[in-house]
């Protein structure tokens, strides 16, 4: 049986006091730095959401430029491609040019050398021609 009495007091006062000494000792520095934990927890929440959203703005900035490089090179290899096939048509004229040119020169060189063959011929037919008669005819013509 729980008896009331002078000792109770004592020991109500004495819960009291110990309770305001552990409060200011105990739970209210451990509940403020809780407090100050999830504060900073929230705090590294917000700036990894802010950070996670600069990274998704970066990347779509990146993803934009890549796709504007890529606009950019097709429109240089487009425009090289065009002059490579330019240049490609010079360089076929020329060389048809010069083949041509040698083919004329060669030609004007074989009929040359063709004239001057049948002339020699036709020099050398004559005395040929009088040196078979004469033999022929057993005279001098």
């Amino acid at each position: 049986m729980i008896n009331v009495n002078f000792t109770l007091f004592i020991q109500l006062i004495n819960f009291l006091i110990l309770l305001l000494l552990l409060n200011s000792l105990l739970f209210k520095p451990v509940l403020a730095k809780i407090r100050e934990r999830e504060s900073k927890i929230k705090a590294d929440r917000d700036k990894a959401s802010q950070l996670e959203a600069e990274v998704l703005e970066q990347e779509k900035k990146h993803q934009e430029a890549l796709f504007e490089a890529r606009q950019v090179a097709g429109r240089e290899k487009t425009e090289l491609l065009a002059a490579a096939k330019k240049s490609e048509a010079d360089i076929l004229e020329k060389a048809r040019v010069e083949a041509a040119r040698i083919v004329d020169e060669m030609r004007s060189s074989i009929q040359a050398e063709s004239e001057k063959a049948r002339t020699a011929i036709k020099e050398q037919m004559a005395p040929l021609a009088q040196s078979i008669s004469e033999k022929i005819l057993g005279r001098a013509m």
